[in-house]
C-alpha cells in the first residue's frame, strides 16, 4: 500500500463544527454549484449524497467513496467502490490555537510496484484535489 498526503488546508471553523458538517454530504451539491468558476474547475466532476462522494476519474470511471469509519472529531474514512484498486480516503482533522481547522486528506491505495511511477503523480493530485475541494465546500458552509 502507498499513502499519498494532500496538502493541508485551513478552515476558519473550530473543528467540532467542521466535523457536523462531514456528518452528512449530501448538502454539498448546492454549494459546489454555487462555487465560482475557476475553484469548480479544479474540483471537476464530483457528486455527493449522505454518506459518500461520487467522483468521475478518467479513465477509471465513477468512484464512490463511502464512509466506513467516523472518530469525533478528529477523522472521516471513506472506501472506494468500483475502483480497480483496494483504496481508502482519510480526512483528519485538528484544531488550531485560531479557532479553525486543518484539513488533511491521506489516499491509501494498493498498486502494484510497477505502476507506482505511472499512478503516483495523479494520486498525488487527486489527494491535493480532495483537500482543496472539502476546504471550499466546509469553508463556505460555516
Amino acid at each position: 500500500m502507498a499513502i499519498y498526503t494532500g496538502q493541508t488546508a485551513t478552515v476558519n471553523a473550530p473543528v467540532e463544527k467542521v466535523y457536523e458538517r462531514m456528518a452528512d454530504f449530501s448538502s454539498y451539491e448546492e454549494q459546489l454549484n454555487s462555487l465560482p468558476a475557476d475553484i469548480r474547475a479544479k474540483i471537476g466532476d464530483v457528486s455527493f449524497s449522505a454518506d459518500a462522494i461520487t467522483i468521475q476519474a478518467q479513465p477509471v470511471g465513477e468512484i464512490k467513496l463511502q464512509v466506513v469509519e467516523r472518530v469525533a472529531p478528529e477523522r472521516v474514512v471513506m472506501s472506494a467502490e468500483n475502483s480497480p484498486v483496494p483504496m481508502h480516503l482519510t480526512v483528519s482533522l485538528a484544531p488550531t490555537a485560531e479557532g479553525k481547522t486543518s484539513l488533511t486528506p491521506s489516499i491509501d491505495v494498493e498498486v502494484p510496484a510497477m505502476l507506482k511511477p505511472f499512478v503516483a503523480p495523479k494520486m498525488q493530485q487527486a489527494a491535493d484535489q480532495f483537500g482543496t475541494m472539502l476546504a471550499n465546500l466546509l469553508g463556505a458552509g460555516l
